[in-house]
């Protein structure tokens, strides 16, 4: 039977806090455009390839181009118009489901046709997610057919005779809806990872399907990044974020701790490096830290608040290509999680460690850091209770033997892993490096949850690990390099994974490192004091190669 989608445009609220999308009162059919002399079909529950049975259906369509979908084990058969009907019938007769695609086959989600119902669960979900100071709207969601999707994501992924990249659309809100042109698609054991740009900005897309755990990603259009996460129950959410609502990059010291210790700025802030914020002492099984105040009261500061950005970015370009100085460089990771975190996710290892790791992996190679990878080779739930202060956290996370989170250093050694990352939900700051280009017994960071994927956290905790540093009118230490420094462009309105927004007015931040040989609207992205990915290139065989 010829599947039909329903046409949506109403909107009304759901818990008081997420839209959800109403339908219209009638559908579109599925033709083929005027004009097109073969109709692109997707096929389930097809015969074995090469039975009798196939070969029939494959004779009845006029032997068709065919192209195989491996997550759904459909196919997607072009047939010749005048076959269409009979092939059709001749397939439902056999068993075979046959969807024939329009011309809107490519939505990426779809709006509910009535506000689903809600499992406590899910009403907690919702709750939390919208409760964050950065989340400004939402809607729910549902994905379409499984094997229209995988095709959606998939098709011409191994094209070689010029086929233009596929798009995906998808509504972002009643108001906003997105065209996105793939730059590149890979097949992972349990689905794919889709990277593209849209179409009329050239902003950053990042989307990790699952058939078994659904959609979840980060789409940035008009300065608003537009969080997609699975809701559980086949539900999908789209939460609106403002970046500038989010924390700052890291939590900053009291003012009667800068006092104690007769700073001029905070180390913290400005160089992202809590060793220089005085190493901990312990005392019997605790650790005594520098006191830092009741930074919870800074939870409700006042924030600027953002315009909706009208600048737009073309996509990345490599003036020469580069590779690090030693090939396939992995830098291994193991990630814990408070439960605090954990509840903000429907699985968190799933819809935010494995994007944040990708988002990662992604900004190395817009910079031309092809052969450098981060890789997630193990992810647990601590019962460690996050303090309030990240500086405590991560000293607790650092330090063995002191009664927090001891078991981090047996499975960091178990596992292989050359960092460690514990992830929290902290709103004072999005996260903090024990030391820039630290020893090995230094390579741990902790990072907000909120932050890690959506203002790309974690790959600035792990940079700063490797010795990558933030923009110069922030932190001008010359070491380990002089050239690593985080880049902004002014002029474009725009920073990289390094800079600090308060250094350019709030702009937004770029999944990419500084290199002079990379160009964003034709910009260099770097000079001679501002070349982290050089320092990643230098560094990361060494950070590899901690135990």
């Amino acid at each position: 039977m010829i599947q039909l989608l329903r046409a949506t445009r109403l909107v009304a609220a759901l818990a008081g806090c997420f839209g959800i999308f109403l339908s219209g009162p009638y559908f579109l059919i599925l033709t083929a455009s005027a004009g097109e002399s073969r109709s692109e079909l997707i096929l389930s529950n097809l015969p074995t390839d090469n039975s009798a049975e196939y070969e029939v259906l494959k004779d009845a369509a006029g032997n068709p181009a065919r192209e195989m979908l491996l997550m759904t084990h459909s196919q997607v058969w072009r047939v010749e118009n005048s076959r269409v009907d009979a092939f059709i019938t001749l397939a439902n007769r056999r068993g075979v489901t046959v969807n024939r695609l329009d011309r809107n086959w490519n939505r990426m989600l779809t709006p509910y046709p009535a506000p689903p119902a809600l499992d406590p669960i899910q009403k907690e979900l919702v709750e939390k997610t919208m409760a964050s100071k950065a989340a400004v709207g939402g809607a729910m969601m549902e994905l379409p057919n499984p094997s229209l999707l995988e095709y959606a994501f998939t098709k011409g992924m191994n094209s070689v005779d010029g086929e233009p990249p596929s798009t995906l659309f998808t509504p972002l809100n009643d108001k906003i809806s997105v065209t996105a042109r793939r730059t590149s698609v890979v097949k992972t054991a349990e689905g794919y990872v889709w990277h593209g740009v849209t179409v009329n900005s050239g902003e950053p897309v990042t989307l990790i399907w699952r058939p078994k755990a659904g959609l979840t990603g980060t789409i940035t259009y008009a300065g608003r990044k537009y969080v997609v996460k699975p809701m559980g129950g086949g539900m999908q959410g789209v939460v609106e974020m403002v970046p500038k609502m989010l924390p700052p990059d890291h939590q900053p010291m009291s003012r009667e701790m800068i006092r104690k210790m007769n700073l001029r700025d905070d180390p913290l802030v400005k160089q992202g490096d809590a060793s220089m914020a005085g190493a901990p002492t312990r005392a019997g099984n605790d650790t005594q830290h520098p006191v830092h105040g009741d930074l919870k009261k800074m939870e409700d500061a006042p924030l600027s608040h953002e315009g909706r950005s009208t600048a737009t970015h073309a996509p990345i370009t490599s003036a020469e290509s580069e590779t690090s100085k030693a090939d396939g460089i992995t830098i291994t990771l193991i990630v814990a999680y408070t439960r605090q975190a954990a509840s903000h996710y429907h699985d968190i290892e799933k819809d935010l460690l494995d994007l944040a790791v990708e988002e990662t992996n992604q900004s190395f190679r817009n910079s031309g850091i092809d052969d450098v990878r981060v890789k997630l080779v193990h992810a647990y739930l601590t019962d460690y209770v996050e303090s309030g202060v990240q500086f405590d956290d991560l000293y607790r996370f650092v330090y063995d033997h002191d009664g927090y989170m001891d078991e981090i250093h047996s499975l960091k050694a178990q596992y292989h892993a050359n960092i460690a990352i514990l992830v929290v939900d902290n709103p004072h700051g999005c996260g903090l490096s024990a030391q820039v280009a630290g020893p090995p017994n230094k390579a741990f960071a902790v990072v907000h949850h909120e932050c890690a994927a959506l203002e790309y956290s974690l790959a600035h905790e792990i940079g700063h690990i490797i010795g990558a540093r933030h923009d110069l009118a922030e932190d001008d230490s010359r070491t380990p390099f002089p050239f690593g420094h985080g880049f902004i462009d002014s002029k474009n309105n725009w920073r990289d994974i390094m800079s600090y927004a308060e250094s350019c007015g709030g702009c937004p931040r770029l999944p990419v490192w500084s290199n002079p040989n990379i160009r964003i609207n034709g910009v260099p992205v770097g000079d001679e004091l501002r070349n982290n990915a050089k320092v990643i290139r230098e560094r990361a065989a060494i950070v590899a190669g901690f135990h």
